[in-house]
């Protein structure tokens, strides 16, 4: 499986760490669900950029309180 791996100042580590343990998690788990949950909202965020300009050309022409 292919890995990731990041170098941390001692600091850095530990607040990584102390982070992770208060979420009740490993600190790899948190480090893999952090990771993913960004790129799964910049791909959110892209889809929808390019979908409100569609979404409102389409609704132009409805009634004020319909749009």
């Amino acid at each position: 499986m292919p890995k990731i791996s990041v170098d941390f100042s001692e600091e850095e580590l530990s607040g990584v760490n102390e982070h992770a343990q208060r979420l009740g998690m490993s600190t790899r788990s948190w480090a893999k669900r952090t990771l993913i949950d960004s790129a799964n909202k910049e791909r959110f965020l892209t889809a929808a950029r390019t979908a409100v300009p569609t979404a409102l050309e389409a609704v132009k022409d409805a009634p004020e309180g319909m749009r």
